[in-house]
């Protein structure tokens, strides 16, 4: 195998977190061939500097440029499930223009999460982050408008861009190999190369149920006049706290009513017709989209605290979220990283 870039461009959900934590944490040891990613494995600013970020370009792509040209490696691996949301020309300008002596050893990889899954682990995500406050109908109602669900038609912007280089992968247990996407992603990277994988203890990014998920979007809807920065950092690692002590009774995830399944079937349903035909080998997304109407509810689920937790519950809450309000103006990096503590500094 010769040398060889891979570009992971997401999609969101689909496990990045897990994948961008074993590159950066060295977990994977190929036979044979040199592994690296530059910095933290995370290369969130590289589809930032493109968009909301502007002003970042083209620094961002220089350094990381620099730091593939200085490192010695067989397989690189650039990543960030934010690529999402780039226009993927854009992202083959800067891919030539700043990776040119590797344009022909560039392979680019993106996951797929059905349509049912998609939704409700993206609007969890949202109401931990501080990007959703409202209910989950109002969430499914902006995102069906944003066109996100429309896969089909967004890969063939990345086919356009990156012709066969580009790769779809289907984001389901049973399609990953062993089940894992850290081994399914390694196996494309490695392009089939052994490699020995130590578990270190991988960043859960699981979707919280829905008791806690009403108590996040109370907390962050206090702190919603301030920098999202801020909320996203409070967000993850108030999530990674809440995972790490699991409910003293059981709790239901995010399930999708009924009413609102059959109000995106026929969009998903064509979409998912097209996944098929167009991107896996064998039939996968209508399938999945068929069987989520099984795992449906009739009434949908309260995102309200105060119908989850009780009053003196909802009161200690308060008076700490109060607390942390008054911390919510520092800085955004200087404030993400006492959140993260010592440990994940």
């Amino acid at each position: 195998m010769g040398r060889r870039l891979i570009l992971h461009v997401g999609d969101c959900k689909t496990g990045s977190t897990i994948l961008q934590t074993m590159l950066a944490r060295g977990d994977c040891a190929p036979e044979g061939l040199r592994l690296f990613t530059p910095g933290n494995g995370n290369h969130g600013g590289l589809p930032l500097s493109l968009g909301a970020n502007k002003a970042t370009y083209p620094a961002r792509w220089n350094g990381i440029a620099r730091r593939l040209s200085e490192a010695e490696w067989d397989v690189a691996v650039v990543s960030s499930e934010l690529f999402e949301y780039s226009k993927p020309e854009r992202v083959a300008e800067a891919v030539n223009q700043h990776f040119a002596p590797l344009a022909d050893q560039i392979s680019v990889i993106a996951y797929v999460r059905p349509h049912v899954g998609r939704l409700l682990s993206q609007c969890a995500e949202s109401l931990k982050l501080g990007h959703e406050t409202g209910t989950l109908e109002s969430f499914v109602e902006r995102f069906l408008a944003s066109g996100r669900l429309d896969f089909a038609n967004r890969l063939a912007g990345w086919r356009a861009a990156f012709g066969d280089a580009f790769h779809v992968r289907p984001f389901l247990r049973d399609r990953l190999k062993q089940g894992d996407v850290r081994h399914d992603f390694l196996d494309f990277a490695l392009d089939g190369a052994p490699y020995r994988l130590t578990d270190s203890g991988q960043d859960d990014n699981a979707a919280l149920p829905v008791p806690d998920l009403a108590l996040m979007r109370m907390l962050q809807a206090r702190f919603a006049d301030k920098p999202l920065d801020n909320r996203v950092a409070f967000g993850k690692q108030f999530g990674r706290l809440l995972r790490e002590l699991p409910p003293t009774v059981p709790a239901e995830p995010l399930r999708l009513p009924r009413a609102l399944y059959d109000a995106i079937y026929p969009q998903a349903r064509s979409d998912a017709e097209r996944l098929d035909a167009e991107w896996v080998a064998a039939p996968c997304f209508l399938a999945d989209l068929e069987a989520a109407r099984d795992r449906t509810i009739d009434q949908p689920q309260s995102l309200r605290a105060e119908d989850h937790h009780g009053p003196e519950t909802l009161r200690l809450m308060t008076a700490w979220a109060e607390l942390l309000l008054r911390q919510m103006d520092d800085e955004p990096k200087a404030f993400g990283k006492r959140l993260r503590g010592a440990d994940r500094a």
